[in-house]
């Protein structure tokens, strides 16, 4: 199989022999593609997103319950993590 190649200013830069046994598919399988591409799309984001610390949370940091007599486990702040929110 030939295929020409190009230079990056779009200029014919010759042409290239390639094997068929790797380069020489039928049919494109679709569902590979596509996780080829979602994979690469995935791969250029940045990745900075972050969640926030326990010392970032907009709540208060005083003890929201007593620490005994109420029947419950004995909890710090509403912050924490183990609170929806926190």
């Amino acid at each position: 199989m030939k295929i020409e190649v190009k230079t990056l200013a779009a200029k014919d830069a010759g042409a290239i022999d390639l094997d068929d046994a790797v380069f020489g598919i039928e049919e494109v399988r679709s569902d590979l593609l596509q996780r080829v591409v979602k994979w690469q799309l995935a791969a250029r984001q940045q990745g900075t997103h972050k969640t926030l610390g326990r010392s970032e949370i907009a709540r208060t940091k005083k003890k929201f319950g007593r620490q005994k007599g109420s029947g419950g486990a004995r909890h710090g702040a509403r912050s924490a993590p183990i609170f929806v929110g926190g």
